[in-house]
């Protein structure tokens, strides 16, 4: 060795560390360790470790050798426990850590006799990858030393593995026969810029290993596996057996996660967890201590819970919030709907939603579609039992038979609601309908005039049908209706008896157009445009009336048209919010009238236009 140059020169070999060619510069030089050696040639070991070009260059310059051989292998440290090596970023959990991996046969192979063995045997880079444990040379797992975290940074062999010559070969000899895995030569061939499955060539590199790792863990160990209990070896057999359905893209991990649901419900009598289906695949996605970006599996696992587990409205799921569910079990779709789960639950045995087995289990465990459940949930809210209604319109049964009858109240089909306690309802927007018309209609008194008496009075005096007078009160064939201030609903109506007494009885139920027009929130004119034919036929189906001018609408037809169109201004009831929110809502969703306003002169939607969230 001279104060200029080193030499003998000792080149540095294929496949080797900047760190393992110094060590054995220093073992040839002075046939020491390597630190003091760095420490004479004023080459810092913190900046030779860390790969920096410098540190890098002045060894080189010293050894009379390229400096970009050296460099193409050097792992090179970044900013926050980061690495890169030829282009590909990674973690300081990619590598070994204080842990030195060698392979006794390629050290016994290196040193063949020589007098200073030490200078001949190379640390490999590839063994300071994680992902790599079989020497790929020899088909055996590789070994591991680790004396210190400090002698750990510097991979030393000559520390750590003291053995030489019969000693270093005996280590061999237990070491079973055992081909690289998949993921390892997928590896080792992109640091070499070889090109592999497209969906992890898409990832970095770290990503790509650790989700097959995670992914073949689980369906080679079981969802019970843990991550700290696994062993290297453990570790590779979870690499081959996730790299089967990694190397084929998300069809191929998406196949993975039914395998683990159907395991799951193999096991599971009840309702499934997302713990005991996916193992720690799901608690290292799903960790709130996650510090790296797991890349796309995430996406993957979150997609296979929404299509197949109980998911909550605005839930947080791996990473996202607000999500909306696709699939809820009853009694979480119960809950976030603000409904009875036994009463949901037998609305949706009888609509055949769910099977009379389902029905026989628990609410939360049982899964529906979301939506489905949802609109529902919706039509029980909306319901108001017929039983309710006297007290709701504050009215007698039999004005409320004859509002039925008249089809100033259309029921609701059963569609189950029979099973959930209620045998008849009606509809809850039509019952506020009516009664916001009859503050329309009626002059509001404080005491009832000498010649005006109730409904039921003058029915009575007059010996007229009650859905006579309902008819013709609602339908604007009374030229005096009053309405109590202090009474609500029917039983504060007031008409005058000598007009009911006039009126001529109708043979048939319904209404005129007028008073349909009037249910239905449309004006005159617009009404007469939607029978007119002129959007391609009736809108609002009619009826000729023998001897009438006027057509006739019956209450099927009323029915007809409620549940395929709907106005903005019972929208606005049926959601529930102002008319500034709701047009945002159908703005933001593309929602536009079923007819143009200007020609219709009225704005009219037709419910299958709406989005589930409002279509309620």
């Amino acid at each position: 060795m001279t104060m200029g140059k080193l030499y003998p020169s000792l080149p540095f070999a294929p496949g080797e560390t900047p760190l393992s060619w110094a060590a054995r510069l220093a073992a040839l030089h002075t046939g020491g360790s390597l630190r003091p050696f760095l420490n004479d040639m004023d080459v810092p070991f913190m900046r030779l470790a860390g790969g920096h070009p410098d540190a890098i260059r002045r060894l080189c310059d010293l050894a009379c050798q390229d400096h970009k051989v050296v460099e193409h292998n050097t792992i090179r440290s970044l900013d926050g426990r980061r690495f890169e090596l030829r282009g590909e970023a990674f973690s300081a959990e990619f590598l070994t850590g204080s842990v030195t991996r060698f392979c006794p046969a390629c050290l016994a192979e290196d040193e063949s006799g020589a007098s200073r063995p030490h200078a001949r045997r190379r640390g490999r880079l590839e063994w300071l990858l994680a992902p790599v444990r079989v020497c790929p040379r020899h088909q055996q797992p590789l070994m591991e030393r680790q004396r210190d975290a400090w002698d750990g940074k510097a991979w030393e062999l000559q520390l750590l593995v003291p053995e030489t010559g019969a000693a270093l070969e005996a280590l061999a000899e237990p070491l079973s026969a055992r081909a690289p895995s998949p993921l390892q030569d997928y590896v080792l061939g992109r640091f070499e810029g070889a090109k592999g499955p497209d969906w992890l060539d898409g990832q970095g590199i770290e990503r790509a290993a650790r989700t097959t790792e995670m992914l073949g863990a689980v369906l080679r160990f079981g969802t019970d596996a843990k991550a700290g209990r696994m062993r290297q070896m453990d570790w590779d057999e979870a690499g081959r057996v996730g790299w089967a359905y990694t190397s084929r893209g998300p069809a191929g991990v998406t196949r993975a996660l039914d395998l683990l649901l159907a395991d799951a419900q193999g096991r599971c009598d009840g309702r499934l967890r997302r713990i005991t289906t996916y193992g720690m695949l799901y608690s290292w996605l799903a960790s709130s201590k996650l510090s790296k970006d797991p890349g796309p599996i995430r996406d993957i696992l979150r997609e296979h819970i929404l299509d197949n587990m109980d998911v909550q409205a605005g839930q947080p799921l791996l990473g996202e919030t607000g999500m909306q569910p696709r699939r809820s079990s009853i009694a979480s779709l119960a809950a976030s709907e603000a409904v009875n789960d036994v009463t949901l639950k037998n609305v949706l045995r009888a609509k055949g939603v769910i099977s009379e087995t389902e029905a026989e289990l628990p609410g939360s465990h049982v899964l529906v579609d979301y939506e489905t459940g949802k609109t529902v949930a919706a039509e029980m809210k909306r319901a108001v039992a017929v039983t309710l209604l006297p007290q709701v319109l504050n009215a007698s049964r039999p004005m409320v038979a004859a509002l039925m009858d008249e089809g100033l109240l259309t029921p609701l089909h059963d569609g189950g609601l029979k099973l959930g306690k209620i045998s008849r309802a009606v509809d809850r927007e039509h019952v506020d309908a009516l009664i916001a018309s009859i503050e329309r209609i009626a002059t509001p008194v404080g005491e009832a005039p000498g010649s005006m008496v109730s409904l039921a009075k003058s029915a009575e005096i007059s010996r007229k049908k009650m859905q006579l007078v309902l008819s013709a009160v609602f339908g604007g064939r009374l030229q005096r209706v009053m309405r109590l201030e202090n009474e609500s609903g029917l039983s504060g109506l007031l008409v005058d008896p000598r007009e009911v007494k006039s009126l001529t009885p109708r043979g048939r139920p319904g209404m005129s157009t007028g008073l349909a027009f009037m249910m239905l929130g449309i004006g005159a004119a617009a009404g007469k445009r939607l029978i007119s034919g002129q959007f391609g036929g009736q809108v609002l189906k009619t009826v000729s009336v023998p001897g009438e001018e006027n057509a006739w609408v019956t209450p099927a037809a009323m029915a007809c048209f409620r549940s395929r169109y709907v106005t903005f201004k019972s929208l606005l009831i049926e959601a529930k919010c102002k008319q500034p929110q709701l047009k945002r809502m159908l703005a933001a969703h593309e929602v536009k009238p079923a007819f143009d306003p200007k020609t219709l002169g009225a704005i009219l939607y037709r419910r299958a236009d709406l989005p589930e969230s409002l279509e309620i």
